[in-house]
């Protein structure tokens, strides 16, 4: 029995263009009655749809489905299949990570909404970082510029992040230095790790909040003054250099509003 196009494309689901598609490539080749134009289809030719979609939906382009469907040479199929599962893990690996990191990411909006100026202690997250900035000056070795570059092709893993050293706080001083940070969680996945321009930081006990910025006020140790505050009235100590990430940025009117998790380090 023959079928026309129309029917073929309502059983398989796609349109009479793709079918068309589909034969320009050779998988399939329509039969033509006797003084007739229209197209029809024999069930071999559903069935050879089936098995081309199939390898179409394992990410097989239409070129290589054709050649597997089409080749009267033994080619390797199981070779291929191998090469395109290894692909497949790669894709899988990847989206769980990137499912990971929404989750943390729509986190920090949560507790920022939540926050508001208010303080707990819990640890800080691991982290990598690389130093790109000083204030408000890029650092323009090459190895920085090659470096910043390397680790910019690893977002949206990658996130802005300011230290405020332990010194400059405690004087009020205007300092501060500006990186890159990729949580430890994902530096095994994207194959990060510490050396002469990585710096690795650990866990560490911490004064944990949320603090908004904007680009039209200087940015300073002033900006923590009360959690500083908030430190010395639970007769806490400042153990190290504050952290501070940044996971959001949006404009409001001519400025730049940035919001950031803050994580200051207090002794045991």
């Amino acid at each position: 029995m023959l079928y026309t196009i129309g029917d073929i494309a309502k059983m398989l689901g796609i349109s009479t263009e793709g079918l068309r598609y589909y034969e320009e490539c050779g998988i399939i080749t329509p039969k033509k009655r006797k003084g007739s134009t229209y197209r029809y289809y024999d069930t071999w030719d559903l069935h050879l749809l089936v098995s081309a979609r199939s390898y179409r939906s394992l990410g097989f382009s239409l070129q290589e489905t054709a050649e597997i469907i089409n080749s009267n040479q033994p080619i390797d199929i199981s070779g291929m299949l191998d090469a395109r599962e290894k692909e497949l893990e790669e894709a899988i690996l990847l989206n769980l990570n990137l499912l990971k990191r929404s989750a943390q990411i729509r986190t920090m909006f949560q507790e920022y909404q939540s926050m508001d100026f208010r303080y707990r202690i819990e640890n800080s997250p691991g982290f990598y970082s690389i130093n790109i900035q000083d204030e408000y000056s890029l650092k323009n070795s090459l190895t920085s510029l090659a470096l910043s570059h390397e680790w910019i092709t690893k977002i949206p893993f990658v996130f802005s992040c300011i230290f405020l050293a332990k010194d400059e706080l405690e004087k009020g001083g205007d300092e501060f230095r500006v990186g890159l940070g990729i949580d430890e969680k994902f530096a095994q996945f994207l194959k990060v790790k510490e050396d002469d321009n990585v710096r690795y930081c650990p866990p560490r006990r911490s004064v944990y909040t949320t603090l908004p910025a904007s680009s039209d006020i200087i940015f300073s140790s002033a900006n923590l003054s009360e959690a500083l505050d908030y430190i010395n009235s639970q007769g806490l100590k400042l153990a190290d250099d504050a952290f501070l990430m940044v996971f959001n940025i949006h404009l409001e009117k001519e400025n730049r509003q940035s919001a950031h998790c803050v994580w200051l380090p207090i002794e045991d």
